[in-house]
């Protein structure tokens, strides 16, 4: 499915990837009782696709000219957004200003000082907001279930439910306006099929060991407190981020760099691992997750999540019962 540029571009993982070729030699391999996470300590990331750099969300469409104040007017529109809505930031939400030196802190060319490492970070990123931090979780389960959370992803590509939603009332106006209806629906079967071209060959999950993180790399663990933070106590979250950036360059126009080299020097040490599943098991993973009980009403709590579950199973238990009646 990819482009051969891509599938021959270096893989400074090559020696640490655990290929699988099924979704139950993936869990197997993910199983913390498995020999390889014999050391403690292990934190664990989820991708939709295995090609995928290890960069934060901030910093993928962070081009020439991008405003360096981009990132604090990204938390203090969060803060007055969440306010409006009446959701609690626990911690201060006034405390990411900060003076302290301390590897966290940064500090604009206007004088004002930010510290990435205030927990309203973290509750912006586990809420989609682009930011320097990068989501990784105590759980190889909660890895294996974003790998397989492709919303996202599809969005991207135009195959979100809502887009394809789109594709077929053009299709559906064409009747009532009197257009080419099968010329329609001809340019729209070429989009689909050029957006599922671009679909992944592999999923991955990262596993990274944060002491030998900690002993041999720029790059940070911040972990915050779970119990006033539902998602992360949920998915038992953390996060990376590297400390040790060029960011006066970097805000001058250079493109910011993937963790990927960094993380590399782990290798070495038997501290990194990424495992990769075919695209094609993801539905038989999403399967053997569901009977792990984790699923989007665990890993992604809300009423609506569990009124969608709570319909589905009861229309699939009285639906067979209906049937054996």
């Amino acid at each position: 499915m990819k482009s051969e540029t891509e599938n021959e571009k270096e893989d400074l993982f090559k020696d640490v990837t655990i290929p699988c070729k099924t979704a139950r030699e993936f869990l197997d391999n993910l199983d913390l009782t498995h020999p390889r996470w014999s050391r403690q300590h292990w934190v664990f990331r989820g991708q939709n696709d295995a090609c995928w750099e290890l960069v934060p969300s901030l910093f993928r469409k962070w081009n020439r000219g991008t405003n360096p104040g981009l990132e604090l007017a990204l938390i203090r529109l969060f803060i007055s957004n969440a306010n409006l809505a009446q959701l609690p930031i626990p911690n201060n939400s006034l405390g990411y200003f900060s003076s302290a030196l301390k590897p966290t802190v940064r500090e604009l060319n206007t004088g004002v000082s930010y510290d990435f490492s205030h927990v309203v970070f973290a509750i912006a990123q586990h809420s989609g907001v682009p930011t320097r931090l990068l989501d990784f979780s105590h759980s190889p389960l909660v890895a294996a279930y974003f790998a397989i959370d492709f919303a996202s992803l599809y969005e991207s590509l135009g195959l979100a439910s809502d887009q394809l939603a789109q594709y077929f009332r053009r299709c559906a106006d064409c009747y009532t306006d009197g257009d080419d209806v099968e010329a329609t629906i001809a340019e729209l079967v070429d989009k689909v099929k050029l957006s599922m071209d671009n679909l992944p060959d592999e999923v991955a999950v990262w596993a990274v060991q944060a002491q030998d993180l900690g002993d041999y790399t720029s790059i940070k663990l911040l972990e915050h407190p779970f119990m006033e933070i539902l998602p992360l106590r949920m998915q038992k979250g953390l996060f990376l981020c590297d400390t040790d950036f060029a960011e006066e360059e970097v805000q001058q126009g250079q493109k910011w760099p993937s963790l990927d080299a960094k993380l590399a020097t782990l290798i070495e040490t038997d501290g990194i691992y990424k495992l990769t599943m075919p695209y094609v098991e993801a539905e038989a993973l999403h399967d053997l997750l569901t009977l792990h009980q984790f699923s989007q009403t665990v890993v992604t709590p809300s009423y609506e999540a569990v009124a969608k579950q709570t319909v589905a199973l009861a229309y699939e238990i009285f639906g067979q019962n209906r049937e054996t009646s």
